[in-house]
């Protein structure tokens, strides 16, 4: 794909010497990531195993593999769902949820599989909003099978799926709000759909203006919630590890949209690879656990001895910031 731009008004402009070529339509590309410093790991309570099983077909790429589900109080992740991108500054590990994004999910896994992220970088890096990460359209294509580079249409609601859990229904920008499975998500009940949020730690891919031109820019969300993208990208995930890391990435110049002036090492994504069997497990909380529940009460109640001042209580809980935590031990 082109590069891609954060607006008109912050053109992009291409890192490599080769691409002379100016561009005639500008290009809309945004990539975010989320976890907020409330979702870290302290956790007390086992994982219980519900699993609800289903295929369902991606693109030409790949099939997704069967989603394991559960309605208790954690969700593991499957291995075969479960990235890591090794980086200068430490691993970012990535859970994914095929059910968000299906297709997407699969080409992701696709590219990570045929090394197409390795030693590429996060070259646009937006202090406060996104890390963006892949080629910025320098990689040789002739390294990768055309099917695995082509456009894939947009993805950006899916059928409403039963294991969601609704937490607010007083959103700004949704008719409800919850988690599939401890992954943020909208709900609209009478559209019987959902669609991944744009909260801390969320994974999704980038694209240009056109909505079916996403292929293989992807973008994480490292700020403020860009909810105003919800519905409007195609979301593949969260990170469940690495958040303190992603800080960590060279900021971008922001005359050209956050993109790098130039790529070092420490921008650089040493390796990604899909997790092997016998790889540590990864849990996602769902908003059924109790300690979600007490947390998520105090936020609306104010119900704790340090606050004074609940005149305007009880309230609406942002679920991107009270997100559902996420750990590697099987408690």
């Amino acid at each position: 794909m082109t590069i891609n731009q954060l607006s008109a008004s912050h053109p992009l402009t291409c890192s490599k010497s080769q691409h002379a070529k100016r561009f005639s339509v500008l290009r809309t590309s945004i990539k975010a990531l989320c976890l907020l410093s409330l979702a870290n790991f302290s956790f007390a309570s086992a994982p219980q195993t519900n699993p609800v099983n289903s295929q369902i077909n991606s693109d030409a790429v790949e099939k997704t593999p069967a989603i394991a589900s559960n309605t208790a109080s954690w969700y593991q992740v499957r291995h075969s769902n479960t990235v890591t991108f090794k980086t200068a500054y430490g691993d970012v590990v990535i859970a994914l949820h095929p059910a968000l994004a299906p297709k997407h999910v699969a080409r992701f896994k696709s590219l990570i599989d045929a090394g197409f992220y390795n030693e590429q970088a996060f070259y646009r890096v937006v202090d406060g909003f996104v890390a963006q990460a892949g080629s910025n359209d320098t990689h040789d294509a002739s390294k990768f099978p055309p099917t695995l580079l082509k456009p894939i249409n947009a993805e950006f609601t899916q059928p409403l799926n039963s294991n969601v859990n609704v937490v607010e229904s007083k959103d700004m920008f949704a008719p409800n709000t919850g988690f599939l499975d401890g992954f943020p998500v909208g709900i609209d009940q009478s559209r019987k759909e959902m669609w991944g949020l744009h909260c801390p730690g969320v994974v999704a891919f980038a694209r240009n203006s056109e909505k079916d031109t996403a292929s293989t820019e992807f973008y994480i969300v490292i700020g403020q919630a860009p909810r105003h993208l919800d519905r409007n990208m195609s979301v593949v995930g969260r990170v469940v590890q690495g958040m303190d890391v992603l800080q960590k990435l060279p900021r971008g110049n922001m005359d050209r949209g956050g993109v790098l002036d130039d790529i070092t090492q420490e921008s650089k994504i040493k390796q990604a690879f899909v997790h092997a069997n016998n790889a540590t497990p990864y849990f996602l909380q769902t908003p059924l656990h109790e300690e979600y529940k007490k947390r998520a009460n105090t936020g609306r109640n104010l119900d704790n001895p340090f606050f004074h001042d609940n005149t305007y209580g009880p309230r609406p809980i942002d679920v991107c910031y009270y997100q559902t935590k996420t750990s590697n031990k099987a408690w």
